[in-house]
């Protein structure tokens, strides 16, 4: 990272934080968010090892992942909108504990149904990123706010990212269930060094559990640019979703034959993603939102037209990946930083909203992408990541309208 893309001096302390803010958090924040996301991807690489291991089709493995994504959707909508209301360092405290036991679990799982299990609660406590990313907006400055989400942003994806890489390459040589053992001590080692930074807090506003959950659907009706951002990013990381989930599958049928350690090394080639947040960051501190949200999804609409030549042609299936990771990045931190401007009171349940709609939409489109691979192969799989980026783009205008008003600013 160049010295123009580093942390900003902190600002003064906002309200609740009664202490100065280092900017070696931000650092931590990135690390622990792409340690902790990285949980919900594991089982991505290792279908193939879960079906030989546990005596299972590597379709039936599949509902790994969709648990996982499911207990994260979960996760986010029952704990993360706790931010608004609860200290932060208690809050990420129990939720590393929590899942910290949850990996070991899943290490020792005996059946599928065991394991599928464990990853739903794997997923349902290791929402820490969907904890961290409003706390970082809240202590950023606001002229730099998008571009300190950007970095941490960094952090998440390369985790996503990573995690198909390292669990791919740990997988082959050790087993899955090492995969869950490695991943157990990353995520303690660097959720205590987030906790150690993390500033103290004073006095937080005051609500019912069960009305802070009642909020959250008034919160997605009053606000429409919630609503565009839901749809527009669910429907891009569903996408996104659909060809990542069974890209292990097509790597390992005809012309490529790969194995699974092979396959994960496909997730380098999405870590150039990282490469180019910080100019989207950047640029959506200066210019908006909006641009950034519609060039990742015609992105995504032309990684599913690659994906399907990449089916035979490895060039083809190396340029999808990096078209995309860098669209599922940017769309993320532009869609996160607008819903941020427009709700700077309550930005953890504006990510609860949000990201609930993208994960459940990743959940979904997981199952389908595995059912469609088992009906009609990789062909039928990228015509899916096709239509969900046809439906991302036909919210665009609606978007551009509403921001254009002037009622409230779309940069962060």
């Amino acid at each position: 990272m160049s010295d123009s893309d580093t942390i900003p001096a902190p600002p003064k302390p906002l309200p609740g934080v009664t202490a100065p803010v280092r900017p070696v958090l931000f650092l931590a924040m990135a690390v622990c968010a792409g340690a902790t996301v990285a949980n919900v991807y594991l089982a991505q690489p290792l279908l193939t090892l879960f079906a030989h291991s546990l005596g299972v089709s590597s379709s039936s493995a599949g509902i790994v992942v969709t648990c996982a994504q499911l207990g994260y959707a979960a996760g986010i909508l029952f704990l993360v909108p706790l931010g608004d209301i609860r200290s932060r360092r208690p809050l990420l405290t129990v939720m590393l504990s929590g899942t910290v036991l949850a990996l070991l679990l899943a290490a020792a799982a005996p059946a599928l149904s065991v394991l599928a299990a464990a990853a739903a609660l794997i997923g349902g406590v290791t929402v820490i990123p969907q904890v961290l990313v409003p706390l970082a907006a809240e202590l950023a400055p606001p002229e730099r706010r998008a571009s300190v989400v950007a970095n941490v942003q960094i952090g998440l994806m390369s985790g996503i990212i990573g995690s198909r890489v390292i669990g791919g390459l740990v997988g082959e040589a050790l087993g899955w269930r090492a995969v869950y053992l490695l991943a157990a001590a990353l995520t303690a080692l660097s959720g205590l060094l987030t906790l150690a930074l993390l500033p103290r807090e004073g006095a937080r506003q005051v609500m019912p559990y069960g009305k802070l959950l009642a909020s959250l659907p008034a919160l997605l009706r009053q606000e429409p640019a919630l609503r565009h951002s839901c749809l527009m990013h669910g429907a891009l990381f569903g996408a996104y979703t659909t060809t990542w989930t069974t890209l292990v599958f097509a790597l390992a049928q005809e012309p490529y034959r790969y194995s699974s350690a092979t396959a994960g090394l496909f997730g380098l080639v999405g870590l150039a993603g990282a490469f180019v947040a910080p100019w989207a960051g950047r640029y959506i501190d200066q210019k908006g939102a909006a641009p950034i949200i519609a060039v990742s999804l015609a992105m995504t609409l032309v990684s599913a037209g690659a994906y399907a030549l990449g089916g035979t042609t490895l060039v083809f299936m190396i340029l999808a990946v990096l078209l995309a990771n860098v669209a599922v990045q940017w769309s993320q931190i532009a869609n996160q930083a607008r819903i941020f401007s427009y709700l700077p009171e309550s930005r953890s349940r504006a990510n609860t909203v949000y990201m609930v709609a993208a994960f459940l939409s990743g959940a979904v489109a997981a199952a389908l992408a595995s059912a469609c691979f088992s009906w009609h192969g990789w062909g039928a799989v990228c015509a899916l990541q096709a239509v969900l980026a046809i439906a991302g783009l036909l919210a665009v205008p609606t978007m551009r309208r509403y921001d254009g008003r002037g009622t409230a600013s779309a940069t962060a």
